[in-house]
């Protein structure tokens, strides 16, 4: 591929598992919460698609409640699987958006987020992992995700890296929107 940037029109934003009871385990939970909710404001503003999964509700909760503002509006679709592949309606909502290039967040980094983004890239899609808006309980398991991650051809970025990629100059009415997330 001879084009790796990110655009509003190839982009998809999925926010796996951001849960109270998983984030409750996190040691960087405000941190990585911080960068998901500023992830998903920019997307929103600059209409780029955004999917949420929840892994088994009735035993971890709904999404965290310091980004239900950032969320309204979006139905969570809840699986059971690990990889949010494992769930059809979630297979069925990626494919529908027609988009290739799919900017992952979310929990925990070596298994939910790890599987997905290995499912995803099994299936022709390229994996942005926004490395400050995920993690995991140990940091180890974290770090060593990542790393998987990139041998196996996820691009590893940041949320304001990502964010401006999306935004590609300044000075636009996109620009003056986003802007304040990141003040």
């Amino acid at each position: 591929m001879s084009d790796w940037r990110l655009t509003t029109q190839n982009a998809v934003l999925v926010v796996i598992d951001v849960q109270e009871k998983l984030m409750a385990a996190m040691p960087r939970r405000a941190e990585a919460l911080t960068a998901a909710n500023k992830l998903i404001r920019a997307a929103r503003l600059l209409q780029v698609p955004v999917l949420v999964t929840v892994q088994y509700v009735k035993g971890l909760g709904p999404i965290c409640a310091e980004l239900a503002e950032a969320t309204a509006g979006l139905t969570p679709l809840e699986k059971m699987a690990f990889s949010s592949c494992g769930s059809e309606e979630f297979t069925r909502a990626i494919k529908a958006l027609g988009r290739k290039r799919v900017i992952l967040c979310g929990v925990e980094t070596h298994v939910c987020v790890q599987q997905t983004a290995f499912d995803l890239m099994a299936g022709d899609h390229d994996v942005y992992l926004a490395a400050d808006a995920v993690c995991s309980r140990r940091e180890a398991d974290g770090t060593v995700a990542i790393a998987r991650l990139r041998d196996f051809g996820a691009v590893i970025t940041t949320v304001e890296a990502a964010v401006y990629e999306l935004l590609r100059k300044a000075g636009t009415p996109q620009f003056k929107q986003v802007l304040p997330l990141f003040k």
